[in-house]
């Protein structure tokens, strides 16, 4: 990936980070010039996270337990990073659960974990990051991650050898994310803080054989993702001079899955 110049200076809030996705996404932006706080729900991780990211670049990062459903952990972790930081230029809403069980047996509270920490989490963490943009730097980016099964259903067909089956809630969940980035990119807007989404496909885990198989035949360019190709188009919505004009926007990377 081409590495930008303009996020020398921003500082950026990863949540989830220390998820296969979170960790990605923390490497491109301390790459690209970005301070990270790598923030989830275990420190230990986040601190290994942290002194990986600082020896590749030689700079400072942060670490932050941080729990997306509590709004006293999330104001926490804010007040960190203005007494810290002194500024928020950018938040990935990466945080996110699911849960595999047959729809059938679900129960309120599977249902309801997922609902809490995909919905009302990303929701907390916008109301409370884009206080702090407003107020440090009055400008920001808003990265929000749904998925392509927040645009289209999944396939059950496709998972043979594979216990991690899609459920209705997660789908539920990562439409309301969508929705949610449309929502806040119209009344953020006048704060000027750009609020945007990005959708994966599915990306290559050591799933089974026969689920990869699957799962690839129904994408147009016949594979999964690898984990660092999401990471490009989070990079092109961080960077405030490349998509300056971008916002509400939803963008699928799928290798063309959601375009049959």
């Amino acid at each position: 990936m081409r590495k930008t110049k303009n996020l020398i200076g921003k500082v950026a809030l990863v949540t989830g980070a220390t998820g296969q996705l979170g960790r990605v996404f923390s490497r491109g932006l301390a790459n690209n010039g970005a301070t990270v706080w790598v923030s989830d729900i275990n420190l230990e991780k986040c601190k290994e996270i942290v002194d990986q990211l600082e020896e590749e670049t030689g700079r400072k990062h942060y670490s932050s337990c941080m729990d997306v459903t509590s709004e006293e952990s999330v104001v926490k972790t804010m007040g960190e990073i203005q007494n810290n930081s002194g500024q928020l230029d950018i938040l990935i809403n990466n945080a996110g659960t699911a849960v595999f069980s047959d729809y059938l047996s679900r129960s309120k509270e599977e249902f309801m974990s997922v609902v809490e920490v995909n919905l009302y989490g990303s929701f907390l963490c916008i109301q409370k990051a884009s206080v702090l943009m407003e107020k440090e730097n009055n400008s920001g980016s808003i990265i929000n991650i749904g998925s392509i099964y927040g645009m289209v259903s999944g396939d059950p067909g496709i998972y043979t050898d594979c216990n991690r089956n899609t459920s209705e809630v997660y789908a539920a969940t990562k439409a309301g994310v969508i929705q949610m980035t449309k929502y806040f990119a119209i009344h953020l807007a006048s704060k000027n803080i750009r609020v945007n989404c990005i959708s994966p496909g599915g990306v290559f885990n050591e799933q089974g054989e026969g689920f990869v198989n699957n799962y690839s035949n129904k994408v147009p360019l016949k594979r999964m993702a690898n984990k660092e190709e999401i990471v490009g188009g989070v990079m092109f919505l961080a960077d405030c001079e490349l998509s300056s004009y971008v916002n509400g926007q939803n963008i699928a990377v799928d290798g063309g899955w959601v375009a049959w």
